[in-house]
């Protein structure tokens, strides 16, 4: 009996629905029909321009019939050099504000500010506005403005008793802004818009009218055969038009479209074909798909005498398009290319047009602020993520009030969900006001076929019921079968998710054991072990207070969980009290480790690799630009990786994160968050400073790295006193001393405890560090430096480094310190200098190299390669490693240096050696100056006191040879 009652309900309503769904009952017919007959002056097209002129143009020719100067459409401001850059529509009087070298469409237009005014932006933008209502009247045939009506005065121009005075409404919209932080910064424009409300749009208009964007040339088109009937060059951009009637104006639709785009279709349309196609006029074409396909949506940037504007049009794929989301702000010379960010990329077209990268300046305007406006055509802007909120409301609940919030709820900012659902909600409405009968048509056609899948699917019901029937004995009675059919849907729902005895369900696949809890932590959360789709899972459970930072952990942790080294995350659910986070399941933490003897029987990996593994996933936290900001042994955890037992370390615990915005290295604590953080790991400059960054987390891991290679040992003390010793800088690594390779330890987790966080080493140059190294990668790196300064020179730079201090590495001379055999080896070949380092790597270098000929004496007092011939050496010099890899820091911009550096030590080391080159430079110059200046221009003869006599002698000699007498 109810398949049959429902099939006849079914039916009648099909029935119903039809005559509604094709118009044949009475108070449907479309009123928007248009007729020749129905109107007096059917065939004049009212075209509005945006420098204010009213054309009047006969609908079948285009000829122009008169003109009436009026306001203009549009006034902004000229030029942008100072204040806001907001770029008005004058079609609707949309908006576009241009922010971070980019442009975004306002979810209000001005019709809606000035309604909504006086109003504050999210943003602190401060908004005024005014309205002004007139009545024009004038007479259709010559143009003529007969009389002017307002709430103000009424301006005869003409007698008023014309028969033939058609009336027609212009307001006038005024708004204003005002940033209340710079006074300086303001912005303001005036939107006139003709129209009489209640006046429907024609919808069956016998032609389709094109204009251009930055031109006025309109261009009309045969709806139906698609032939083209007129063309028309009004010099100023189209901003409406409309169909001059007896009872005012109705709107007409018009389809904006790029200069060039118009140009090309104008030149072309006698010699192609299917060009009705192109346009996209005649609906029953199968191609009329090449509007969708061949023109794309984009926004013109435009430059009137009465301001800047902007409005969307149709441009084909010849049109050169300016992409600002791929241009930077402009620098000295020119823009540079910046990366697309991830909201902006979801909107970004294929690159299937001309995009201009390089821009010109001369259609560039610049601001104070530092912004950039491209004049051209642009890809269309996404929608910003504005709203006002109205220091008061409208006494209707219609207009802005709807976008903005009602009395009823406080005023509060529009989220971007709220934004698609407002745009939703208009579409709709416009739909159901515009396109009525294939509305209802459509909704009622839907209706039907949904009670048609209603009555079959009771067909198929019954039929089974009927099969089930007939194979049973006993046949329930009233009741017992509706009783039956719920059983059944209980107990297969039951199987479905199997939940155990004692454990609470949260969602479908989510559950927990309220009685085994794993851990806490801070405002109530707690830890607890529970299922996720058949996986075993650790359930966090957060107080619903603290949803935003649920909601941001959850975030961070699926920005980051890729890492094998960061904790995995699986799913969020939620009840009315709490959020529950299903992460991945461990097996104790690094506290555990340390503390209980038990949990390091179980534990596979050493505390080297637990350490490194650590460093690693926090290393990808900082890529990530994430700072965690509380790191601690308890948020350190280690899990089995596989079912082969494999076990790793990972970082967990994101409720304290913070990711450091672009284009910043630091992030605010603010003045309410407090601090972040566990007492007793926190870094100095949480305390003290107003900004935090990634050394805060390096700190934390240097305390732990001494925690756990001391066995349970803090660096700054015990607890009482560890906070004020963090601050003084105050730390004691004694218990260093009692392990291996206590030197690279101790150099390590120094460079990591430093007071100035500037000095610290990053998670990339810790991971570097030799105290990481294994046996195989140090004898690698002794064999790489000896290699280097092979053939340098005793006072090259990094020789000098290597030899600094090298008795005391070398213990006073390193010939003492190895066997005999090794002695008597090394004395075959060449010979060595005892306290030379460079020749102990020589020496090693060259052993490992002829290892295999070596005497099996000497083979045997050097042990296995790499591990018992590396502690051969490094037992008995423990300061070699740590030396050698400080000298070499000045080859680590060199290619095979390269893996056992950081990018941060060979930026610290390539100023040194460039300063250290400028200082050789300029000592060279001056022993050459000092040399040039001694040497002696010409040789001076040494005269001794024979030469002096044979000289006197050659002087006073007569000139006949004989000798002179005495002198008297």
């Amino acid at each position: 009996m109810t398949t049959i009652r429902l099939q006849k309900i079914a039916l009648f309503l099909l029935f119903l629905i039809i005559p509604i769904a094709t118009g044949d009952i009475p108070g449907f017919r479309n009123d928007d029909e248009y007729n020749d007959n129905d109107h007096k002056f059917p065939s004049t097209i009212l075209v509005s321009t945006i420098d204010g002129r009213l054309r009047a143009l006969d609908a079948r020719t285009g000829e122009i019939k008169w003109t009436l100067q009026e306001e203009p459409v549009l006034r902004s401001p000229s030029e942008i050099k100072q204040g806001f850059t907001f770029l008005p529509n004058p079609l609707d009087g949309s908006l576009y504000v241009l922010k971070n070298s980019s442009l975004k469409r306002l979810p209000f237009n001005i019709p809606q500010l000035v309604q909504a005014s006086p109003c504050r932006g999210n943003d602190g933008v401060l908004y005024a506005g005014s309205k002004k209502d007139v009545w024009l009247g004038i007479d259709p045939n010559t143009g003529l403005k007969v009389e002017t009506l307002s709430s103000l005065s009424a301006d005869r121009i003409c007698p008023a008793n014309q028969k033939n005075t058609v009336f027609f409404g212009r307001t006038e919209y005024r708004v204003s802004m005002f940033d209340e932080k710079n006074r300086g910064k303001t912005w303001n424009a005036t939107f006139n818009d003709y129209s009489a409300h209640l006046l429907p749009e024609v919808h069956s208009w016998p032609f389709k009218h094109y204009a251009s964007s930055s031109h006025g040339y309109i261009l009309s088109v045969d709806r139906v055969t698609g032939e083209m009937r007129w063309e028309q060059d009004l010099k100023q951009p189209v901003a409406a038009l409309y169909l001059l009637r007896e009872d005012g104006l109705h709107k007409l639709p018009f389809d904006v479209m790029g200069k060039e785009t118009m140009e090309s279709i104008a030149k072309n349309i006698y010699s192609v074909d299917q060009w009705p196609t192109i346009l996209g006029v005649n609906a029953q074409d199968s191609q009329t798909t090449y509007l969708s396909t061949h023109f794309f949506q984009a926004l013109y940037v435009g430059e009137s005498s009465f301001g800047l504007y902007a409005v969307e049009a149709l441009v084909d794929h010849q049109t050169i398009t300016y992409s600002p989301k791929l241009l930077g702000p402009p620098l000295l010379e020119g823009p540079s290319s910046v990366s697309l960010t991830n909201i902006e990329s979801d909107e970004y077209f294929p690159p299937r047009r001309p995009i201009v990268r390089n821009i010109p300046s001369s259609i560039t305007y610049k601001t104070l602020d530092g912004e950039f406006l491209l004049l051209g055509y642009h890809d269309r802007p996404g929608m910003s993520i504005a709203s006002v909120i109205p220091t008061r409301y409208p006494p209707n609940n219609s207009g802005i009030r709807g976008a903005i919030g009602s009395t009823a709820e406080p005023p509060r900012i529009a989220g971007p969900a709220e934004v698609i659902k407002q745009e939703d909600t208009s579409i709709f409405m416009l739909l159901l006001e515009k396109h009525p009968i294939p509305f209802y048509g459509t909704f009622c056609t839907i209706f039907a076929l949904l009670m048609t899948v209603i009555w079959q699917c009771g067909r198929q019901w019954d039929k089974k019921n009927l099969e089930s029937s007939s194979s049973n004995v006993s046949i329930p009675v009233v009741g017992e079968f509706e009783t039956s059919k719920i059983r059944s849907m209980a107990s297969w729902y039951k199987r479905k998710i199997e939940i155990p005895t004692g454990w609470l369900a949260v969602g479908n696949k989510l559950m927990y054991n309220p009685t085994d809890i794993l851990g806490t932590g801070c405002e109530g959360t707690v830890v607890y072990r529970g299922s996720f789709d058949g996986r075993e899972v650790a359930v966090k459970r957060v107080v619903s207070e603290f949803v935003k930072f649920a909601h941001r952990e959850a975030d961070l942790l699926r920005d980051s969980d890729t890492h094998p080294h960061v904790i995995r995350y699986f799913c969020m659910e939620s009840d009315s009290q709490f959020r529950y986070l299903a992460l991945e399941l461990c097996i104790a933490s690094l506290n555990d480790y340390v503390e209980r003897e038990e949990v390091q029987n179980i534990v596979t990996i050493s505390f080297n690799e637990m350490l490194r593994q650590a460093t690693d996933g926090l290393a990808h936290l900082h890529a990530s630009k994430i700072v965690h900001r509380d790191v601690k042994p308890q948020n350190v955890l280690i899990t089995v990786a596989s079912q082969r037992g494999e076990m790793r370390a990972v970082i967990s615990d994101f409720g304290l994160c913070k990711r450091v915005q672009p284009g910043k290295n630091s992030i605010s604590r603010g003045i309410a968050s407090g601090l972040a953080g566990t007492e007793g790991w926190i870094a100095p400059e949480v305390l003290v400073s107003a900004s935090t960054s990634y050394p805060v987390d390096i700190f934390s891991l240097g305390c732990i790295f001494y925690y756990v290679i001391s066995s349970g040992a803090h660096p700054f003390g015990k607890a009482l006193h560890r906070q004020a010793n963090i601050v003084n800088g105050q730390f004691s690594l004694s218990k260093l001393a009692e392990t291996d390779d206590w030197q690279l330890a101790d150099d390590l987790i120094r460079s990591m405890l430093h007071n100035n966080p500037s000095d610290r080493l990053s998670a990339d140059s810790v991971l570097l560090h030799p105290f990481f190294w294994t046996a195989e990668r140090r004898l690698a790196f002794f064999s790489d430096v000896s290699d280097r300064v092979e053939k340098e020179e005793d006072g090259s730079p990094v020789v000098r480094r290597l030899e600094t201090d090298a008795r005391e590495v070398v213990c006073g001379g390193w010939r003492e310190h190895i066997c005999d055999a090794l002695k008597e080896d090394l004395r075959k070949f060449r010979t060595y200098k005892s306290f030379s380092v460079r020749d102990l790597l020589r020496a090693m270098r060259n052993k490992k190299h002829h290892y295999r000929e070596l005497p099996e004496e000497v083979r045997m007092s050097l042990g296995d390669i790499p591990d018992q011939f590396l502690n051969y050496f490094t037992s008995r010099f423990p300061k070699l490693l740590l030396h050698v890899y400080k000298a070499a820091e000045y080859c680590a911009g060199e290619p095979v240096f390269r893996r056992y550096y950081s990018d941060e030590v060979r930026t610290r080391v390539s100023s040194i050696v460039e300063e250290e080159e400028r200082i050789r430079k300029q000592i060279k110059e001056q022993m050459a100056n000092e040399v040039w200046a001694r040497a002696p221009k010409t040789p001076v003869e040494k005269r001794t006191p024979l030469k002096l006599a044979k000289r006197n002698n050659k002087i006073n000699k007569p000139a006949n040879g004989s000798n002179p007498g005495p002198q008297q």
